[in-house]
C-alpha cells in the first residue's frame, strides 16, 4: 500500500504570505497566522492556536474562536494517536455547533473522518467526508470541499473503487488549482499517482513519473515528510515492479528522513515495508526483526489497521522460515480486520497465504477451502475492474460526444446567421465542421473496438489459468455446469476427478519454485493429452485439478483416472533434474442422484482424494 502526503501537511486554510507579516498580537492575529503557516512549523502554530483560544472566550468571539478550534485539530493529526484526535474533534464539533459555523463544522467533520479512518471506522469516515463535500457545496467554499473529495478519493482507492477515486481525486484537483494551493496540489498529485500504482492498473513508470513530481515539488519546499513519502513510494513501486533490492534504497532514505524528524508512527511503517521487502529477497529471518520492531509499536499505540497490514508480509515470511502455524495465527488477524473494513483486495492476498500455509501444515480441506474463497475474492475483484473500465470508457464516449455536439451546434449557428454576407465562408466553415465530425467518428470508433479488444482478452484471462494456459476454476464451473444440466435432460452418466500432485510443497523447497512451475504445466498437458474428446481439465489453484467427465460412469471414470496417473507417472524430468520423480493421486465421484450438484459432486470427489493421499498417494481412490 503506497503512503500518503501527511493531510495535516496539506490542509492549511490559506496561503502563506510571501512576505513575512507583522507579529501577531490579538487572537484574531494569531489565528490568521497560524493558518499560512507551513506544516513544517505545526507545533509552532498549534501552540499560538492555543494561546487564542485562551483569550478568545467573549459571546462576540465565538466565529473565530470556531474557526481557530477546527484549525487546531488540522493542525494536531499526526502528533496524537487517533483515538485522542476523533475526542478532540468531537469537543470541536459541540463548540462549532454552538457558533453556527457551517465552515468550521465540516473542517472538523473532516478531522473526525480522517481519525476515524485511521481507526479502521471507514463507514463512520466516509459519512463525514460526505458532509465535507455537502457543506463545501453549499457554502460554495472550494478549498473544504476540494479537501473533501480528497479524503474520499483515497478512502474509495482504499476500497478498491478505481474509477469513484479518480473522479474524486480530479474534483479535488481542480478545487486546489483554482484556489492556488500548492501543498493542496502535492497531496492529490501523490494520490493520483497512487491509483496508477495499484497491481490492477500497472501503470508504473507514470506513477514514478509522478512521484518524482511531487518528490521535487516537496523538496524546492523543504517539506522532510512529502520528501519521506516520495522516496517510499517510489520504493514501493519499484518494488511492485519487480525490483525489491532497487526499492530497499529508497526505503532507507525514508527511514533516515524519519528518524531525524522522531515520528515513531512513520518509522515504523518504514520498518515494516522494509521486512517485506527483505523477504522476497530471501532474506526472511532478516526481514521479520525488521517487522517484529514495527509490530511491536503498532501494538502499543493501538493501530489496528498497521497492525493488519504488517501481520499479513510477517506471516508471509513465517511461512519461508517454515513456521506456518505461527503464520497462521497473524493471518487470522489480518482477515478479521481486512474483513471488517471491507477490504477486498488485502483479503484476498490473505486468503492466498492461508491456503499456502495451511497447507503446509497438511489441513487440506481448510486449505482448498481458503483458496476457493481466494477464487471467489479474485472473481470480485476482476469483475469490479471490468465494471471500472467500461464505466470509465463510457464517461470518456460521452463526454467527446457531447461535447462535438455542442462545437458542431455552437458552428451552425454562426453559419446560419453569416450565410447571406459570407457565402464563401459559410462553405470552408462547412468542410471543417465535416471533417471535424469524422474525426470525432474515428476517435469514438477506436475507443469502441479498443474497449471491445480489452473484453475480450479480460474474457480470455478470467477463464484461463496464467500458468498452465487450461481452463481455470471459473471457466470449469460453467463446463460442469452445462455438463450436469445435459446429464439430467439426457438421462446420462456424469463423473467428476478431483486430482492433486503428490508432496508439491516439497518438490517446490526441494528444487525451487521454477521447477515447481514447470511441474504443473507438463502434468496439465499431460492429463489433457490422455483424456478423451469432450472431457475438461482445469486447475483450481496451487497443485489441484479438477476433471469434468460428461457421460463417464464410475468404472469409466476410474480407468480415465488411471489413464491420467499413469501418462503421468511417465513423463520423464532428468531436463529438470535427475533427481525428481513426480506423481498425483486422484478421487474419482459418480452423479448419484438427479439433484446431485456440482459442489455436492466435488466434495464428494475430494474425500475420495484424500482417502487417497492417506493410503500413500499415486493411487486412485473412487467414492463409496
Amino acid at each position: 500500500m503506497m503512503r500518503s502526503i501527511p493531510l495535516l501537511a496539506l490542509l492549511p486554510l490559506a496561503t502563506a504570505a510571501a512576505q513575512p507579516a507583522p507579529r501577531p498580537r490579538t487572537p484574531a492575529e494569531l489565528v490568521a497566522a497560524a493558518e499560512v503557516m507551513p506544516a513544517a512549523r505545526d507545533d509552532s502554530a498549534r501552540a499560538m492556536l492555543e494561546r487564542a483560544i485562551a483569550r478568545l472566550g467573549a459571546p462576540g468571539d465565538r466565529q473565530v474562536r470556531a474557526r481557530a478550534i477546527a484549525l487546531r485539530c488540522w493542525k494536531t493529526a499526526g502528533s496524537i494517536d487517533e483515538a485522542r484526535l476523533a475526542a478532540l474533534a468531537e469537543a470541536g464539533l459541540a463548540e462549532a455547533t454552538r457558533a453556527g459555523n457551517g465552515f468550521a463544522i465540516g473542517m472538523l467533520r473532516l478531522c473526525r473522518g480522517y481519525a476515524r479512518e485511521s481507526l479502521g471506522q471507514v463507514d463512520s469516515a466516509a459519512a463525514d467526508y460526505e458532509f465535507g463535500i455537502t457543506s463545501g457545496r453549499r457554502l460554495n467554499d472550494t478549498k473544504l470541499l476540494a479537501n473533501a473529495l480528497m479524503l474520499r478519493g483515497d478512502l474509495n482507492y482504499y476500497r478498491g473503487d478505481f474509477a469513484a477515486a479518480l473522479a474524486d481525486l480530479g474534483g479535488a484537483n481542480a478545487g486546489f488549482a483554482a484556489v492556488k494551493d500548492g501543498e493542496g496540489l502535492r497531496r492529490v498529485l501523490n494520490s493520483i499517482a497512487n491509483v496508477y500504482a495499484d497491481r490492477r492498473v500497472a501503470e508504473y513508470d507514470r506513477a514514478i513519473e509522478y512521484y518524482r513530481q511531487v518528490l521535487a515539488s516537496n523538496q524546492a519546499a523543504n517539506d522532510p515528510a512529502g520528501i519521506s513519502t516520495a522516496y517510499f513510494n517510489i520504493g514501493r513501486t519499484t518494488e511492485t515492479k519487480g525490483d525489491p533490492a532497487a526499492a530497499l534504497e529508497y526505503y532507507q532514505r525514508s527511514l533516515e528522513i524519519e528518524r531525524r524528524r522522531g515520528d515513531p508512527g512513520e518509522v515504523a511503517y518504514v520498518q515494516s515495508t522494509i521486512g517485506g521487502a527483505l523477504t522476497k529477497l530471501g532474506r526472511a529471518a532478516e526481514g521479520l526483526r525488521w517487522m517484529d520492531q514495527a509490530l511491536a509499536h503498532f501494538a502499543r499505540a493501538g493501530d489496528v489497521a498497521n497492525v493488519a497490514y504488517t501481520r499479513l508480509p510477517r506471516a508471509v515470511a513465517l511461512r519461508t522460515l517454515g513456521r506456518p502455524a505461527e503464520a497462521l495465527a497473524d493471518l487470522d488477524v489480518a482477515a478479521a480486520y481486512f474483513q471488517s473494513t471491507g477490504s477486498t483486495r488485502f483479503l484476498e492476498k490473505v486468503r492466498d497465504e492461508q491456503a499456502q500455509s495451511l497447507a503446509a501444515v497438511g489441513n487440506w480441506r481448510a486449505a482448498y477451502e481458503a483458496r476457493a474463497q481466494q477464487l471467489e475474492l479474485q472473481k470480485k475483484l476482476a469483475d469490479q475492474f471490468r465494471e471500472e473500465q467500461t464505466s470509465r470508457l463510457r464517461v470518456q464516449f460521452d463526454s467527446e460526444k457531447k461535447e462535438a455536439e455542442n462545437r458542431a451546434l455552437t458552428r451552425e449557428n454562426q453559419l446560419r446567421g453569416q450565410a447571406l454576407a459570407f457565402a464563401g465562408r459559410v462553405r470552408r466553415l462547412q468542410t471543417i465542421v465535416i471533417a471535424l465530425g469524422v474525426g470525432i467518428m474515428a476517435v469514438l470508433a477506436f475507443l469502441m473496438m479498443r474497449h471491445i479488444a480489452g473484453e475480450r482478452r479480460m474474457r480470455e484471462m478470467a477463464m484461463t489459468d496464467e500458468l498452465t494456459r487450461i481452463p481455470n476454476r471459473r471457466a470449469l464451473l460453467a463446463l460442469a455446469g452445462e455438463g450436469l444440466r445435459n446429464a439430467r435432460s439426457r438421462h446420462e452418466p456424469f463423473s467428476l476427478l478431483a486430482l492433486d500432485v503428490d508432496h508439491f510443497k516439497r518438490i517446490n523447497d526441494t528444487f525451487g519454485h521454477d521447477v515447481g512451475d514447470s511441474v504443473l504445466r507438463r502434468v496439465a498437458q499431460a492429463c489433457r493429452g490422455a483424456l478423451r474428446e469432450g472431457d475438461a481439465i482445469g486447475r483450481t489453484g496451487g497443485e489441484e485439478f479438477i476433471v469434468v467427465l460428461p457421460r463417464a460412469d464410475a468404472r469409466q471414470a476410474v480407468d480415465i483416472a488411471e489413464r491420467l496417473r499413469g501418462a503421468v507417472e511417465a513423463l520423464q524430468w532428468s531436463d529438470l533434474d535427475p533427481a525428481l520423480h513426480v506423481t498425483v493421486s486422484v478421487g474419482v465421484a459418480e452423479r448419484a442422484a438427479a439433484d446431485d450438484s456440482f459442489a455436492a459432486l466435488s466434495r464428494r470427489a475430494d474425500d475420495s482424494l484424500y482417502r487417497a493421499k492417506e493410503r500413500g498417494r499415486n493411487r486412485v481412490v473412487a467414492a463409496m
